[in-house]
C-alpha cells in the first residue's frame, strides 16, 4: 500500500514535504521496533529505506538526478572497447590462452580447466591483473570524486532521510560510535541507491541504448567490478588472503574509505523540512493546486481494511478525527459493491474534510491568509506612510478606478471557471462583493479585528505581523520562481546536449560502417584470383582441422573418421560471409554460412568455441578467425 500510494503522488513541493515527513514516522517507527543493532541496517532488510530508496530512484526527477552525477562515467567506460576490468585468475587465464591461441594459430599446450591458485602461478595472469587494478583504481577514483564532490546536487529527500536514519541510531544506539553510525547511513547512500545504478545503468535509464541493444558481458563485467570495490571501500572491507591477488588494492580501500565517510557525514547534514519547502501552518491555505494522488480501488479498499484493523492503535481517544472518518465510512464494501476494473488507477483530489468555507471567519488561519490577500491588493493600488493610514485615508477617483478594473478582471476571471465546486474553492482569496476600495477596507479592517482577539495582529504596531508575513511570502515566491527559472534552463541545455549527442552518435555509426565496409571490400579485392574469380576457396580434411584445433567436433562422426571428410571454405558474393561445406564418403554435409564480422563479435565477449546447430560443427572460434584471416584476407 505505502509503496503504490508513493509512486502515485503527484508530487508538486508540498505533497513531498508530506511524503518525507510520513518516510521519516516510519522510518523512526522501524528503527525503534525492529533494528536490534545499528549492523541490522546493513545486514537486513529494512522495509522502510527499500522503499525509500525505490521512490527516490524512481521518480523521474531524481532519476534525472542520477543520470546526471553517475551517467556520464558509466557511458565511458561502456564506450571504451578496449577496457577489460576483468581480474578474476580464471578468466584472465583463459582469455590469456584464447589470445595466444588467436596470435599463433596453435592449439595452447595449457589445461583449460584449472583452479584459481594454478592460474595465479603464471605470470602472465599476475601481471595482467596488477595492470587491470592499476587502471581500475584509476577509474574507480573518478567515480568517487564525482560522488563526494556533487553532493549538493543529490535529490533532497535522499538526504534528509539519511540524516533521519543518523539521527534515530544516535537515539537508539547511544553507545554506538559515529563511524559505525555513518557505515550504517552510506549503506543507505551508496550501496543500496547508487551501487545498482553502476552494476545496471540500463534497468535505472541512467544511460541511453540504441533500440534493440544490449549491454554486452563485457560492459557489465566492468561495471561491476567498479562497483564492487567502491562498495568495499564504503564499508572499509578489506581483501584477506582468500583474494592475495587483490590485496594491492587494501591501501586504496583505505585512504577512499576516509573520503566515503566525510562525504557521508556531509551528505546526512541538511536543513529541515520546513525551511527546504518554505512550508508553514499557512502553506495548505495558500496551496492553489490541491494536492492529488493516483490510486486504484483494491488500494482504497486495503488501505480502508488497515486503518479499521489498528483503529485503536491509530486515534487517540474518542474525539479523534479519524473516528469520525472510519465511522462515516463504515464497513469495507464487498468486492461485487466495486464495480468495473480494481486493479485500474484513477485520480483523486485531496480536500480537508474538515476545512471551513473560506467565508466563514471561523477558521483563523484561512482568515490571516485572506486577510493577506486583501492587504496586497490595497496596496497596489494605494500608498501612504503607514499601513494604518492607508486604512483610515480616503481614496482618488484615479485609485477608484484603477481598483475598478482589477476587481472586473478577477470578477471575468472567476466566471470562467468550469464548475461551481471549483469557483467556490477559489472564492475564499477573492470576494466580488467588494466593489470599492472602501469596501475592501471596510474587509479588512473586519478581518483584523478578529485576528486582533486571536492575538495575530498588533493595531499599536501597525500590524507588523501581518505586514512581515506577506514580505516573507513575497521572498518566498521569488525563490520558488528562480527554482523553476533555472529548472526550465537545465532542461532546455539538456534537451539541447542530447540532441547534439543523438547527432554526433548517428553521424559516427554511419561513418564507422562505411569505414568497415569499406575496410572488408579492400581485403576482399586484394586477394581475388589472378583470372578475376571473385570467389576463392580453400579445403582441407576434418583430421588437418581437428590437429590444428580449428575443428572441435562432429556430431555422429567419430574423430577416427575425420581423415574421409573433406571441408571446403569459399567467399560469397557477400564481403565477410564465408560459405563452408563438407563431404563424407561421397556424401554432402549441410551448408554453413559463417559471417565472419559475428566470429569477431564473439571473440569480444570472450566466447571460445561455437556449434552450428544444423551441421553439428563445434569450432574454435580464435583458430577459426586465425585461418580466414590468414587464407582469405593475407593476415597472420
Amino acid at each position: 500500500i505505502l509503496q503504490s500510494g508513493s509512486s502515485g503522488i503527484n508530487a508538486e513541493y508540498g505533497e513531498e514535504c508530506l511524503l518525507l515527513r510520513l518516510f521519516e514516522n516510519a522510518l523512526k517507527e522501524e528503527v525503534q521496533r525492529k533494528v536490534d543493532k545499528v549492523q541490522d541496517i546493513s545486514t537486513g532488510s529494512p522495509t522502510v529505506i527499500k522503499i525509500v530508496v525505490g521512490y527516490y530512484r524512481g521518480t523521474q526527477g531524481n532519476q534525472n538526478s542520477l543520470k546526471s552525477l553517475l551517467g556520464p562515467l558509466i557511458e565511458q567506460v561502456m564506450e571504451d572497447r578496449d577496457l577489460n576490468m576483468n581480474i578474476h585468475p580464471l578468466e584472465v587465464y583463459k582469455a590469456w590462452i584464447s589470445r595466444t591461441e588467436t596470435e599463433t594459430g596453435e592449439p595452447s599446450k595449457l589445461p583449460y580447466d584449472v583452479t584459481p591458485e594454478q592460474a595465479l602461478k603464471h605470470k602472465e595472469v599476475t601481471d595482467e591483473i596488477e595492470n587491470t587494478i592499476k587502471k581500475l583504481v584509476k577509474i574507480i577514483k573518478s567515480f568517487q570524486e564525482k560522488i563526494i564532490g556533487t553532493v549538493d546536487q543529490m535529490p533532497y529527500g535522499i538526504r534528509y532521510m539519511a540524516m533521519c536514519l543518523r539521527k534515530n541510531l544516535k537515539e537508539k544506539f547511544p553507545e554506538s560510535s559515529e563511524e559505525e553510525i555513518l557505515k550504517a547511513v552510506g549503506n543507505l547512500l551508496y550501496y543500496r541507491y547508487m551501487n545498482p545504478v553502476i552494476t545496471a545503468p540500463d534497468s535505472f535509464e541512467v544511460i541511453d541504448l540504441a533500440a534493440g541493444s544490449n549491454m554486452n558481458n563485457v560492459q557489465r563485467r566492468n561495471l561491476g567490478s567498479i562497483a564492487k570495490i567502491l562498495q568495499h571501500a564504503a564499508s572499509f572491507k578489506i581483501f584477506d588472503s582468500d583474494a592475495r591477488y587483490l590485496a594491492s588494492l587494501n591501501s586504496f580501500i583505505k585512504t577512499a574509505y576516509i573520503k566515503f565517510m566525510e562525504f557521508f557525514d556531509a551528505a546526512s547534514t541538511i536543513n529541515d523540512i520546513d525551511e527546504h519547502f518554505n512550508m508553514d501552518e499557512f502553506s495548505d491555505v495558500t496551496m492553489l493546486n490541491k494536492p492529488m494522488i493516483f490510486i486504484s480501488p483494491n488500494e482504497i479498499s486495503s488501505t480502508h481494511q488497515l486503518l479499521l484493523d489498528h483503529q485503536k492503535q491509530l486515534t487517540e481517544g474518542e474525539e479523534d478525527p479519524m473516528n469520525e472518518v472510519l465511522s462515516a465510512l463504515g464497513p469495507v464494501p464487498e468486492d461485487e459493491a466495486m464495480l468495473g476494473d480494481k486493479s485500474t488507477e484513477f485520480g483523486l483530489v485531496l480536500t480537508n474534510k474538515w476545512e471551513l468555507n473560506m467565508s466563514d471567519e471561523s477558521n483563523i488561519q484561512a482568515l490571516f491568509s485572506k486577510t493577506k490577500y486583501l492587504i496586497v491588493d490595497l496596496l497596489k493600488i494605494q500608498r501612504g506612510d503607514t499601513f494604518t493610514a492607508i486604512l483610515h485615508s480616503p481614496a482618488n477617483a484615479q485609485q477608484q478606478e484603477l481598483y475598478k478594473a482589477i476587481h472586473s478582471r478577477r470578477l471575468a476571471a472567476e466566471n470562467e471557471k468550469d464548475s461551481e465546486d471549483e469557483k467556490n474553492s477559489k472564492m475564499a482569496l477573492f470576494d466580488p462583493n467588494d466593489t470599492t476600495i472602501e469596501k475592501l477596507k471596510e474587509h479588512i479592517l473586519k478581518n483584523l479585528q478578529i485576528l486582533e482577539q486571536h492575538k495575530l495582529v498588533t493595531p499599536t504596531e501597525d500590524y507588523q505581523e501581518i505586514l512581515t508575513s506577506i514580505a516573507k511570502d513575497i521572498c518566498n515566491q521569488r525563490k520558488y520562481r528562480q527554482r523553476r527559472k533555472q529548472d526550465l534552463k537545465k532542461i532546455g541545455e539538456t534537451v539541447e546536449r542530447m540532441n547534439k549527442k543523438k547527432k554526433y552518435y548517428g553521424e559516427a555509426v554511419t561513418y564507422y560502417q562505411e569505414y568497415v565496409k569499406a575496410c572488408v571490400n579492400n581485403l576482399s579485392k586484394g586477394n581475388k584470383s589472378k583470372k578475376g574469380d571473385r570467389r576463392k576457396t580453400a579445403k582441407y580434411s576434418a583430421q588437418k582441422l581437428y590437429e590444428k584445433g580449428v575443428l572441435v567436433e562432429i556430431d555422429k562422426v567419430h574423430i577416427s573418421s575425420y581423415k574421409a571428410v573433406t571441408i571446403e571454405f569459399s567467399t560469397t558474393d557477400q564481403v565477410g560471409v564465408f560459405e563452408v561445406s563438407g563431404k563424407l564418403s561421397g556424401f554432402n554435409i549441410d551448408k554453413i554460412n559463417v559471417v565472419f564480422e559475428n566470429l569477431l563479435q564473439l571473440q569480444y565477449e570472450g566466447v571460445s568455441t561455437l556449434k552450428f546447430e544444423e551441421a553439428g560443427v563445434v569450432v574454435n572460434v580464435n583458430l577459426l578467425i586465425f585461418l580466414l584471416n590468414k587464407k582469405f584476407y593475407g593476415v597472420e
